[in-house]
């Protein structure tokens, strides 16, 4: 019997642990009717509910800062020092359509090096997950064969991500090829 009671016992401490909080973080994209070549964003954050599609959430988050969306991507996942895990998705708005109040986004900053042993920056400051999102936007445009990625854009704003230097997900240094010195 004391099997039991002690699987019992770790099912009721098991369920009494608070779940991890997981928040989705959207940065709202776009061009405004004017023509210009610096893109206007906005950051929305909210929770995830439980049995909530992370996309459905992105959806409602990026609707209160766009008329229409034209492009949803995933982009990182980070933990927080409270715990919580923040799914970041960059949306793009249909040009024109991004919201009046959006904020005119600034000059990136440049590319930083990774360890492949601690892929986490030491800071990561309010605007890194939204850099990293367009560099992997610019990679995906270039690598679209089928040319979605641009259609959905659109000319302007396909013509404005052409311009940021590329970065892929996950980006790690790269290994010696093999004959190079390798094994």
């Amino acid at each position: 019997m004391a099997p039991l009671i002690v699987l019992a016992a770790l099912h009721v401490a098991l369920s009494a642990t608070p779940a991890t909080r997981v928040d989705v973080e959207v940065f709202t994209v776009g061009l405004t009717a004017a023509d210009s070549e610096v893109p206007r964003f906005t950051r929305q954050q909210g929770e995830l509910t439980r049995k909530q599609n992370p996309d459905t959430r992105t959806r409602e988050l990026a609707a209160k800062a766009a008329g229409e969306v034209v492009l949803i991507h995933s982009t990182s996942w980070r933990w927080e020092p409270d715990g919580t895990i923040v799914l970041t998705y960059v949306a793009w708005a249909k040009d024109g359509t991004i919201a009046s109040g959006a904020t005119a986004l600034p000059r990136l900053a440049p590319l930083g090096p990774t360890d492949p042993l601690h892929p986490r920056p030491a800071q990561i400051r309010e605007l890194d997950p939204l850099a990293h999102g367009l560099r992997h936007l610019a990679f995906l445009l270039r690598q679209s064969a089928d040319g979605k990625v641009a259609a959905a854009l659109g000319p302007r704003s396909a013509a404005m991500l052409k311009k940021l230097e590329p970065e892929v997900a996950g980006k790690l240094e790269s290994a010696p090829a093999e004959g190079a010195g390798g094994p």
